[in-house]
């Protein structure tokens, strides 16, 4: 499941929050572990034979079946089905180079070749683990999840020492969102094999997404021992530390997963958020700006830097490097979110946030941050009933998210409707005592009179 992690706005800015973050883990939980569009890593992190143990592959059939699947690791999807169908000449029952078929369709995006692979390799094989796992693949690639554990399972049952229909479980259960689920199994591959950084990393993603952030970093630190030349486990770990606030740790964790890959864009934009956090704005610009001459047309990269100038009050060049990400991506919402936000906090023409805020909502219906900022943009143009209509809309959607309350009791003070906006104001509090704004609610709760 891809999610755009970059900031909501500017409010909820520092330090990154836990959905962010979350989601920005999941995605690389269900992409990193499969090179090839479908393809398991071992426990050093490279990519694993299709088949199960016990396989095996010495034969002409098995060197051609391993040319293929070469072949596919570099993603010359002609050149596997090349190799694969030779190995299927040799043995026209063989299912592995069935498997591998059906694989370079799968990468391809085809499914109708995919299933035909599939139904053969089933029909030649029909107890194989390795089919019922590529029936799962499969079905999890092109939008089946129920059929996908399904296949799942049985691969499990039929190979339960083999760790690799685990860890295919268990990404499944995180992208339904069902963490409980896919920790337990990510735990069972782990006990399988104790380095196996694609099941460590998955425990680390599952763990954070029940907040259970110790066994996350341990996970993540093992999946990072295991793996010596991939970031993505020192990348998670540190995006926990900056949730925490812990900026040194994410710093140091940024820091050695750019050991490890340099020009990873994505750790480069971390690294300016846990740089901000220690106040070092020179170095974070610096940061930002190195990011920007590897990836030039990069929106998230273009957001990132926009976000950095507005923490700095640099209005201009936010608004400039706002402006470019729209130009890049015109159907980015959190650009346009983005520079609404902050052109109702520099006090900057209302109408403008409010034709922004709008565009943000129109492509992103269902997000409750930009339904909020909307209200507010309205709320600064002077359109009190659009803006309660707005922040209305964002409380149903996430209902106890304090600072939409927070502003729908502004609102509702500005109207004078009393009644309401105590409920909002004490609501908002009751949900976060360290709001930010605690302190401007507590005042105007003062300040409302007696109903």
């Amino acid at each position: 499941m891809h999610m755009n992690d970059t900031t909501i706005h500017q409010h909820f800015r520092m330090p990154l929050t836990a959905l962010a973050i979350l989601a920005a883990m999941v995605a690389l939980a269900v992409t990193l572990p499969h090179p090839a569009g479908a393809m398991p890593v071992d426990a050093k992190g490279k990519p694993a034979q299709l088949t199960a143990p016990g396989s095996t592959q010495d034969s002409p059939q098995g060197r051609e079946y391993r040319a293929g699947l070469q072949a596919l690791l570099k993603g010359d999807w002609p050149a596997a089905s090349v190799h694969f169908e030779a190995a299927l000449k040799l043995d026209p029952e063989a299912a592995p180079p069935l498997i591998g078929l059906a694989t370079a369709a799968q990468a391809r995006g085809d499914a109708k070749a995919t299933e035909k692979y599939l139904q053969r390799a089933e029909k030649s094989a029909p107890s194989s683990a390795d089919v019922h796992l590529a029936w799962g693949r499969y079905h999890g690639s092109f939008g089946q999840p129920e059929s996908a554990l399904r296949s799942l399972r049985r691969a499990q049952e039929l190979a339960p020492k083999w760790p690799a229909p685990l860890i295919e479980l268990g990404d499944q259960y995180l992208r339904s969102g069902k963490m409980a689920d896919s920790q337990r199994v990510f735990r069972e591959a782990v006990a399988l094999d104790s380095k196996n950084n694609a099941a460590l990393y998955g425990l680390g993603v599952a763990s954070a997404g029940l907040g259970q952030r110790d066994e996350a970093l341990r996970a993540f630190t093992a999946a990072a021992a295991a793996a010596t030349k991939d970031p993505a486990p020192l990348r998670a770990a540190g995006r926990l530390h900056l949730e925490a606030k812990a900026f040194d740790k994410a710093l140091l964790a940024f820091d050695q997963g750019l050991g490890r890959q340099p020009n990873f864009v994505p750790l480069m934009l971390d690294r300016v958020e846990a740089l901000m956090g220690l106040n070092r704005q020179a170095d974070a610009i610096a940061q930002a700006l190195a990011a920007e001459k590897l990836a030039p047309k990069s929106i998230e990269v273009q957001i990132r830097m926009a976000d950095t100038y507005q923490a700095l009050r640099r209005w201009s060049d936010a608004e400039v490097r706002y402006l470019k990400a729209i130009e890049l991506a015109p159907r980015n919402a959190v650009a346009y979110n983005n520079l609404a936000w902050m052109t109702v906090e520099r006090k900057g023409d209302a109408t403008k946030a409010v034709a922004w805020a709008k565009k943000a909502v129109d492509l992103s219906p269902g997000s409750a941050p930009f339904l909020d900022t909307l209200g507010w943009a309205e709320r600064a143009a002077g359109n009190l009933q659009a803006a309660t209509a707005s922040l209305s809309k964002a409380i149903q959607l996430e209902p106890n998210v304090a600072g939409y309350h927070f502003h729908l009791g502004v609102v509702q003070s500005e109207l004078k409707q009393t009644t309401q906006a105590r409920a909002s104001l004490e609501r908002a509090l009751e949900l976060d005592k360290k709001l930010p704004q605690a302190d401007q609610a507590t005042q105007l709760l003062k300040a409302l009179p007696n109903s």
